[in-house]
């Protein structure tokens, strides 16, 4: 597994939706809340990338999971109705 890191308000991607972030002497500081800054229990934390998750947990971090499927795993095809078949120019649905 790879490492998972929390969202840190350093991130260059990291926004505040109330623009309430400020830094004192190295702590990032909410002026809306007149509290330490802490992405994860905060609703306004955005990430520009859309990576923040709802646990605080940064989704750039985080290692992608393939799945390999075959044919013959997924089963066996599913016949179309007359209309969708028309639509997606094909009889059978994998």
């Amino acid at each position: 597994m790879s490492h998972v890191r929390s969202c840190q308000p350093r991130c260059e991607f990291f926004r505040c939706g109330q623009r309430s972030l400020a830094f004192r002497s190295e702590i990032a500081w909410c002026r809306f809340a007149e509290d330490r800054c802490e992405p994860g229990g905060c609703k306004f934390a955005q990430c520009l990338k859309g990576k923040l998750l709802t646990n605080g947990v940064c989704g750039l971090t985080l290692k992608a999971r393939t799945l390999e499927l075959t044919l013959d795993s997924v089963g066996q095809p599913i016949k179309a109705p007359g209309k969708l078949a028309r639509k997606l120019k094909e009889r059978e649905l994998f």
